[in-house]
């Protein structure tokens, strides 16, 4: 009679709970059952904790979604339901064995008023009313598992004996107890509650890595409508940005980073929601794209990162340009890779106090000779400066005359910005830094254009200088006020002469 409504029992629980949640076999006529228990919690629930032998500490708070779930182990005897309780163990990873041990006297409890089949009963109560049973309501105490974690990781490192390290554990937790105003009569710890945290690690730290696993599942078995195509889609097909937890398809989130990645603009992808301005993490790029287009992610995010570092120079042998890190105060510095040891100014092998040889312009008039000489003159040169690096110092003079005659610095990372078309109104592509193209005026961020509205402003009226006349004509693609056009001619306008950088002291 007995095991038939065991049977019974077992199949209609396994009916209600999910297999994570309920397991269990048959062994001698004998049922054994797992329930992994989720505690409801609160929608602001906080962990909070402190060193008790530290009084002055304030407590520190977290706050979290979910807990691990509580552990009950069941046996079913033979004269259950009839006569006998069913044999339990409860663990926890997060309630101290003292708190346990009041919820398994709960259970005995329950059993004792009811006399009949339990195991749902006491499943719906651990799930339901275990913090308002605890007399928890938002904040969870988590003094004394705290306490026990440091004073454990200080004799470890203390390097006592096992003996040496288990008996003050065992003191420190009567230590607590008495700490946390539970006296000694009342702090009897029943057996049949088990502690499951492992020795030595953080407790706090433990739920907090539980708490984003278990975001990440909830998250998958949800849907949600992605806001570029509008399709709703499983969370296992979509991913989130954080903090500000907006969701997308992640069919449209791999199309944006990659068009991303391939213009070279990686070290601002931004959530695509209006507005938005908390960005992609390297790991969500990295499980959406494919591997060569995340080097290449990961290359370019170094590049554009070192580039705006003033303590960074890159070695100027053309087979190594490792980036170097330079002394503000010297003018020397080491490739750690080829051990190449140069001048931060002219890049030549180190020369002490010695003024740099070559000048921006002597440089120049090398190039502008070179260029124009016979196929014999530019071998004899060569030869004279060294073929490698006299290729070097023209390409490098051609590529800095370039910068100079096409680009301009952003006044804030001082990174070299080109302007291709449009206004007068730049944004610097690394910093975001706004811009006038004609002074270099950093620009506000809140209003940029009032800089070509005030008449104060040596670039009033000239938001659109400079653009070619048949851009100004289409009507379809501009449409602007009258008073942003500027009527003056090229030569009207006294741009500042280009400007060499000379390396002679």
């Amino acid at each position: 009679m007995d095991y038939e409504k065991q049977k019974d029992e077992v199949t209609a629980l396994e009916s209600i709970y999910t297999e994570e949640e309920f397991s269990y076999h048959e062994e001698n006529g004998r049922f054994e059952c797992t329930f992994k228990i989720f505690v409801n919690l609160p929608t602001k629930c906080h962990l909070s904790y402190k060193d008790l032998r530290h009084e002055v500490d304030l407590a520190q708070e977290v706050q979290i979604s979910y807990l691990p779930p509580l552990t009950l182990h069941v046996t079913l005897p033979e004269n259950y339901p009839s006569i006998s309780a069913p044999t339990f163990m409860l663990c926890s990873s997060w309630l101290y064995p003292v708190v346990l041990s009041k919820l398994c006297r709960k259970l005995d409890t329950l059993w004792e008023n009811s006399k009949q089949e339990i195991l749902f009963i006491w499943v719906e109560f651990l799930q339901d009313k275990t913090l308002s049973y605890l007399k928890i309501k938002d904040r969870i105490d988590m003094d004394c598992m705290y306490t026990s974690y440091k004073r454990t990781v200080e004799k470890l490192q203390s390097s006592q004996t096992n003996k040496e390290v288990n008996e003050p554990n065992k003191q420190s937790n009567s230590e607590v107890n008495r700490d946390s105003g539970v006296s000694k009569k009342t702090s009897v710890i029943d057996k049949r509650a088990i502690l499951d945290c492992p020795i030595g690690r953080n407790p706090i730290q433990m739920l907090i890595d539980y708490n984003e696993k278990r975001k990440q599942i909830e998250f998958k078995k949800n849907f949600y409508t992605c806001n570029i195509c509008f399709t709703d889609k499983s969370g296992e097909h979509c991913t989130q940005f954080l903090p500000c937890a907006h969701t997308f398809c992640k069919d449209c989130i791999r199309g944006y980073f990659e068009v991303k990645i391939k213009d070279g603009n990686v070290q601002n992808i931004c959530c695509p929601e209006e507005k938005c301005k908390f960005e992609a993490t390297p790991s969500q790029v990295k499980e959406l794209v494919s591997s060569e287009l995340f080097s290449k992610y990961d290359s370019l995010l170094l590049s554009t990162t070192l580039d705006t570092m003033m303590d960074i120079v890159y070695c100027p042998r053309r087979h190594c340009q490792y980036p170097v890190t330079r002394d503000p105060d010297d003018n020397m510095a080491r490739c750690p890779v080829c051990q190449y040891a140069f001048c931060i100014r002219c890049k030549m092998v180190y020369h002490g106090v010695e003024p740099c040889k070559i000048s921006s312009a002597e440089k120049q008039r090398l190039l502008n000779e070179y260029q124009s000489a016979s196929n014999e003159k530019k071998a004899e040169m060569e030869k004279h400066y060294g073929k490698r690096q006299f290729q070097t110092m023209l390409e490098n003079t051609m590529s800095e005359n370039w910068i100079n005659d096409n680009s301009h610095n952003c006044p804030h990372c001082k990174t070299a910005i080109e302007k291709s078309d449009g206004c007068n109104k730049m944004t610097c592509s690394h910093c975001g830094t706004y811009f006038c193209w004609l002074c270099g005026t950093r620009l506000n961020p809140e209003a940029p254009y009032l800089h070509f509205r005030n008449p104060d402003s040596k670039c009033f009226n000239m938001l659109y200088r400079g653009m070619i006349p048949d851009e100004l004509d289409d009507d379809d693609d501009f449409d602007f006020h009258a008073e942003y056009l500027d009527y003056y001619t090229d030569e009207e306008f006294n741009y500042d002469e280009d400007f060499v950088l000379e390396y002679d002291d």
